[in-house]
């Protein structure tokens, strides 16, 4: 996915987010129609790459007309005639709010011919609107049922033709045989199927949307796991809460019965993080491998890379601040010993029983000459606990609540686990800087793009993957939320 192409559905999400009035009480109380049964569906031309459908209830988005700082308002009207321009649209005196009527869809092609995909957008309009609402030219356009060309002089315009329907929608794009494939898509939509109507089940009460067949880049999915052209499709959901976005994604395939409502069995069975501060990771050490490099230090890697015992045990890990620990199932069969490591191979080891906890500690001082001044020099301590099958390994002493607390959550998170599971990962990344988006490099040069307007960063990256015999394919969910500064 093209980062033009990712930068424009997020901007006008957040647009439609924030671009909005509110309206009177009664307007409110109206029921929004449910995505699949919009009839905006029917302009969709098929063998589109990405698909985002909105149906967002404008009036309740947050108003920003009392802010106390007028210059978020005047940022966000920045935003949105930004990308109005891009696209070629010129409202004029005209407001966008008086304009849309809550049902769009930003679709995107593949172009062979050229470095960038053909677009193609239809929204409705407001009965009493027509095209001049939209393009502002100094020659008035009043047409229905006819493909009119966007020509701005001296103007780059992505969008180049623009076309309305008798039912009050407008479609335009960069194609215009787009244009034609989405007239002729509405005329024969009753005798074929909607090409992601079997996604939408379970969906279809949300309010934007996202197709397509690849995931955003991430640090935690393994390309060998997930491979494209498979049928697979990727649904990504928008909401907004709080001035944080949150997407949520979900791989599925109808026929491969890998549908919304196996992800709702699976986060019910999920314990939530969102009452602790560390980073969790829950995972098989055979499929620990370079994508998670980055979220451990140098001893984590070392113990991982000396780590000798079965290539099936499971491992939690959790980082909070400076603070980190693993955790893992004591095999009597092959017991691992911490002390063997070469890490510690130096280290002096004190060891206290009780009960039946077993706690010991790695320390190492040495003395070492500097410009000729003797010198005191400390390493990091190591501690381990052993306890009910469980061993811990950390750079801080564990005590007995906080050891109940993370045997809690490792058995937990094990019972999770399928028996007849393979493959299962649980990565719940939290990332206390706002300044920057570290898990996200798309977003980094998006974010650049509107560093002065906005900023966008990542606060948390959750990622579970589950696989059982029999099943060929790995169920996949992403969620991500990102600050809106």
């Amino acid at each position: 996915m093209k980062l033009r192409l990712v930068a424009i559905i997020l901007l006008l999400s957040l647009l439609l987010f924030f671009g909005f009035k509110k309206a009177s009480p009664n307007k409110k109380k109206e029921q929004s129609t449910n995505i699949e049964q919009l009839s905006i569906i029917k302009y969709i031309p098929e063998n589109d790459k990405l698909l985002f459908i909105s149906n967002l209830d404008s009036f309740n988005i947050v108003n920003y007309e009392n802010d106390k700082n007028p210059k978020n308002k005047d940022n966000f009207i920045l935003i949105k005639d930004s990308i109005l321009d891009y696209l070629g649209i010129d409202l004029g005196n005209n407001k966008l709010e008086d304009i849309y009527n809550n049902e769009l869809i930003i679709s995107f092609f593949e172009n062979n011919k050229k470095l960038k995909d053909d677009i193609l957008i239809v929204f409705k309009i407001k009965p009493e609107k027509t095209i001049d609402d939209l393009l502002n030219l100094p020659n008035k356009i009043d047409q229905i049922d006819e493909i009119i060309p966007i020509n701005r002089e001296n103007k780059i315009n992505y969008l180049n033709y623009i076309y309305r329907t008798d039912d009050n929608y407008i479609i335009a794009s960069s194609d215009k045989k787009l244009i034609k494939n989405s007239i002729s898509s509405s005329e024969n939509f009753k005798k074929k199927k909607f090409q992601y109507e079997g996604e939408l089940v379970g969906l279809k009460n949300e309010k934007n949307i996202l197709f397509t067949n690849k995931f955003l880049e991430s640090k935690f999915l393994n390309k060998e796991i997930f491979t494209e052209n498979n049928g697979d499709n990727i649904a990504t959901t928008f909401d907004f809460k709080n001035r944080k976005l949150i997407l949520k994604s979900y791989l599925l395939n109808n026929k491969k019965n890998i549908d919304i409502l196996t992800y709702e069995n699976l986060m019910n069975e999920e314990n939530s993080n969102e009452d602790n501060p560390e980073n969790l990771i829950f995972c098989d050490i055979k499929n620990f491998d370079k994508y998670l490099n980055p979220l451990i230090n140098d001893f984590q890697l070392s113990f991982f890379e000396e780590f000798n015992q079965n290539n099936n045990q499971n491992i939690l890990i959790l980082n909070s601040n400076k603070d980190w620990l693993i955790t893992f199932e004591k095999n009597k069969e092959d017991q691992f010993d911490l002390s063997a490591l070469k890490k510690l191979k130096d280290f002096n080891k004190y060891t206290l029983k009780q009960n039946e906890d077993i706690y010991s500690i790695y320390s190492k001082d040495i003395l070492e000459e500097k410009d000729d001044d003797i010198k005191q020099f400390s390493f990091e301590n190591i501690f381990s606990i052993e306890s009910r099958g469980l061993q811990i390994i950390s750079n801080h002493l564990i005590e007995g609540k906080e050891f109940e607390k993370i045997s809690k959550k490792f058995f937990n998170l094990k019972s999770n686990k399928d028996k007849s599971a393979f493959l299962y990962s649980n990565v719940d990344i939290k990332d206390g800087n706002s300044n920057k988006i570290e898990y996200f490099s798309n977003l980094q040069d998006f974010n650049f793009l509107i560093k002065n307007i906005l900023k966008i960063s990542n606060e948390e990256s959750l990622e579970i993957i589950s696989q059982s015999i029999p099943e060929k394919n790995p169920i996949i969910y992403r969620e991500t939320i990102l600050n809106i500064l």
